[in-house]
């Protein structure tokens, strides 16, 4: 039987919606599903009786894969179709239904290897087949462990660059650079490693690039500037033209997932496809907006994904001004359609962190990531959505030992709302948030620059003062109490997603994460201790329990709590 490997909990389509999935093969029988897109409808009038017989759009497939290349890696390719059915739909009714959509000859073109995937979504149950030569057969869905694959069985390059062309402004043409890029002189380097990838180089990509390699990969495009035909006097001609030519840079930055056994030629060519997929994308941006304009390339983390995403913005058009968030809304609640990305949160502003970008160099970024735990019996677990930075103790050249953690933990919670997206600005420093809690009398003037410890109430204070964020505080009378909170900490997580700072006698913590089971009463807690004072080293933070799951013991039986629970905007 063929094997599957995704992550169903990722799809977000609504009933009745036709997707596309996005892979690469694992092995002969194996694929793994590293992201969907939604299909965009066919511009034909007529809809095909086919998909009208099932209650769907006539897709447009071709569209579809062209903006897909836009957005997922290369060295990614469609690898199967997502039908989400209504509820109450069972395995034979999905079934037909996919065999249904499996006869149109164009699935075929859309998913190019020997043979692709087909997952049914009725509620959270998948139903999956795989189909060849027109065969349809049951195929197994392996729930999980798609980011330990991509880190094994896939090395991620990234190209940065850019190319100059001249084009008229009423009509863009590249096909000049397209030719350039595709040419044999074109080569690549490997930065760090120093190795000119070329078809002589007879490797594969892991001899290179072993296990463990820091990714993403940078890789430097070069051009062919000479050609070894023999030597001649150069010839000038000049064409006279009575259309007007701009001199146009067009940046390049993008990622591609190649399989680590890919032999240098191989990823030579997939190097090369993508730098002209994305020449054709920003072609189409600038027929789009119908004017010369500079372009901004970004990628972005969502939560409807397993890879990261790729984004092109349309930025200040020649001799005009910087387009802002709101001149792009309509091209952003395209893309949170297309990606399946939900309409309350802004993933893409294009303020918003990179996705390989950290705040400050000195932080680490989401460490829960790298905790592994065993789940509590018949529990419910629910965590942070998103990435944060980990601050604490001693850094940033402060000495805050003692009578910071508080200020630390409101940090963390405010690099959530900067990776989000909600804001540029970076978090505030302990002066900066003294001279918040000054400016709204809630604090005396001596209190700027002094070492007085602030709680959950200033912490709420400072997020609303500066960042403009509500947010609800629960007390708990003692840490006993703490194992009440677990219905509270479980719809807050599912439903706002941001961390939670929770103080306490003399201590301040940071909760991440909650797994609470209603029949037992048993409740575990995801902590990230802003008390720690060494060195930015994941290994260290997570095996010595400074990002972990606690128990409630952990809290002090005898002290009160106080949690603050900062509300995200429902906005994009």
């Amino acid at each position: 039987m063929r094997s599957v490997i995704v992550d169903t909990t990722k799809f977000t389509l609504n009933s009745q919606t036709l997707g596309l999935l996005v892979g690469l093969p694992k092995s002969a029988d194996e694929l793994v599903v590293v992201g969907h897109c939604t299909c965009l409808q066919s511009t034909e009038e007529a809809a095909s009786p086919l998909y009208k017989g099932l209650g769907l759009f006539t897709p447009d497939w071709k569209r579809t894969i062209l903006q897909s290349e836009a957005h997922f890696p290369a060295g990614t390719k469609p690898c199967g179709i997502l039908l989400s059915l209504p509820s109450g739909t069972g395995e034979e009714e999905a079934r037909s239904a996919v065999e249904r959509i499996s006869s149109d000859r164009s699935i075929q073109a859309v998913c190019q290897g020997v043979w692709y995937v087909a997952i049914s979504m009725v509620g959270s149950t998948a139903f999956c087949f795989s189909s060849s030569s027109g065969h349809l057969e049951a195929a197994e869905i392996t729930g999980c462990g798609v980011q330990g694959i991509l880190s094994t069985h896939t090395r991620l390059l990234r190209l940065q660059s850019s190319l100059i062309c001249h084009i008229e402004p009423s009509k863009p043409d590249i096909s000049g650079l397209l030719e350039g890029v595709q040419s044999a002189g074109t080569s690549f380097l490997l930065q760090a490693q120093q190795i000119v990838l070329t078809d002589d180089l007879k490797k594969s990509l892991g001899d290179i690039l072993p296990p463990g390699t820091e990714s993403p990969v940078s890789v430097q495009l070069l051009e062919c500037v000479s050609d070894d035909g023999p030597a001649v006097a150069p010839t000038l001609t000049i064409q006279p033209s009575s259309t007007r030519r701009i001199r146009l840079t067009l940046p390049l930055d993008l990622l591609v997932l190649v399989n680590p056994t890919s032999n240098i030629t191989t990823v030579i060519k997939v190097l090369k496809e993508a730098i002209c997929s994305q020449l054709r994308a920003e072609e189409q941006m600038l027929i789009w907006k119908s004017t010369p304009c500079s372009i901004v390339i970004r990628h972005r983390h969502v939560p409807t994904q397993d890879c990261p995403v790729t984004v092109l913005y349309p930025s200040a058009p020649m001799g005009g001004s910087t387009l802002t968030d709101s001149d792009l809304l309509d091209m952003r609640k395209a893309l949170h359609h297309f990606l399946g990305v939900p309409q309350d949160c802004p993933y893409f502003r294009h303020t918003n962190r990179e996705y390989f970008s950290k705040i400050t160099g000195a932080h680490l970024v989401s460490p829960h990531a790298a905790v592994r735990y065993t789940r509590v019996s018949d529990g419910d677990m629910a965590t942070v959505r998103g990435n944060y930075s980990y601050h604490h103790y001693m850094q940033d050249r402060i000495n805050d030992d003692g009578w910071g953690c508080a200020y630390r933990s409101l940090q963390t919670l405010w690099s959530w709302f900067v990776y989000q997206g909600y804001t540029s600005r970076a978090p505030p420093t302990h002066r900066q948030v003294q001279q918040a809690l000054v400016d709204v009398r809630d604090k005396e003037p001596s209190f700027v620059g002094s070492r007085e410890w602030i709680g959950s109430f200033e912490v709420s204070t400072c997020l609303n003062q500066l960042l403009g964020i509500q947010c609800k505080i629960h007390y708990c009378s003692s840490g006993a109490e703490m194992g009440s909170v677990g219905r509270l900490l479980l719809h807050h997580f599912k439903t706002q997603w941001t961390p939670v700072m929770i103080g306490g006698g003399v201590l301040a913590h940071t909760i991440l994460g909650v797994d609470y089971s209603e029949k037992t009463g048993e409740i575990r807690f995801l902590i990230l201790d802003p008390h720690y004072k060494d060195a930015e080293d994941i290994k260290t933070v997570v095996d010595k329990g400074w990002c972990g799951w606690k128990p409630v013991t952990f809290w002090n039986q005898q002290a009160h709590y106080n949690l603050c629970l900062p509300q995200r905007p429902k906005e994009i």
